[in-house]
């Protein structure tokens, strides 16, 4: 004996309460994507520098690799470094030759291996000069002053940063194309009480397809610089 079902037409009601609950789920499954991906989202340049100014000197090891465009090979050098947020940069070269070049915010300077000094305006060497503003700047904070001297592209993962500064300087621009900071980042939380970012790298890229790019290592934390090194701020 054959049995036939009968199927009973669908309800208004029942059409109402089935897309209601297609409706919750779809909003529920978009929250859930929505949630992981604020979970797995980068820092923001705010935070990153926030957490770049709770160090107010950064020292640590370089290895210096300059490209020319019409050359294959990069010329190699190493040495220390110290990133000061009040003051600027010093880079302390011991490998092949040894050497100091020390960027302030208005002048620079350059050591030799006899310890003989020279001091120059920061017009006459608008790249370290710009390298060292906007450097001290981040270091500090003051993002207004990098938007004042610079364009700014920036990006950033749950490990990592990276900001590119394009200045806006017509005598800068005409020797310098970018400045392109990379650096690690870890949020603060599972034993950790703070946020930490340190740069890795430092790249400046000039006109005509050359580069310099510094490349950090060995990072310590200090409140403040030597006698030494403020010397070469004076």
């Amino acid at each position: 004996m054959k049995l036939l079902l009968e199927r009973k037409p669908r309800t208004a009601a029942g059409a109402f309460v089935l897309k209601a609950l297609f409706v919750c789920a779809a909003i529920f499954f978009a929250a859930e994507s929505l949630w992981a991906q604020a979970e797995g989202a980068g820092p923001s340049l705010e935070r990153v520098s926030a957490a770049l100014a709770k160090n107010k000197v950064t020292r640590g090891n370089f290895v210096l690799e300059r490209t020319a465009a019409n050359k294959s090979r990069a010329l190699k050098s190493s040495g220390e470094f110290v990133i000061a947020s009040d003051y600027g940069i010093i880079w302390k070269t011991y490998k092949p030759i040894k050497s100091v070049q020390a960027a302030a915010k208005k002048f620079t300077v350059a050591e030799t291996a006899s310890g003989k000094r020279t001091k120059i305006d920061g017009s006459q060497n608008p790249v370290y000069l710009q390298m060292a503003l906007l450097t001290s700047a981040l270091w500090s904070g003051d993002l207004e002053a990098v938007q004042a001297a610079a364009e700014i592209k920036f990006r950033s993962d749950e490990n990592s940063w990276a900001l590119e500064l394009f200045p806006k300087d017509k005598a800068v621009q005409m020797a310098l194309e970018k400045i392109l900071v990379e650096g690690s980042w870890k949020p603060a939380g599972a034993g950790q009480a703070q946020d930490f970012a340190a740069a890795t790298s430092l790249c400046m890229r000039l006109k005509g397809g050359n580069a310099a790019c510094y490349y950090m290592s060995g990072h310590k934390f200090d409140f403040s610089l030597t006698s030494a090194e403020l010397s070469y701020f004076d």
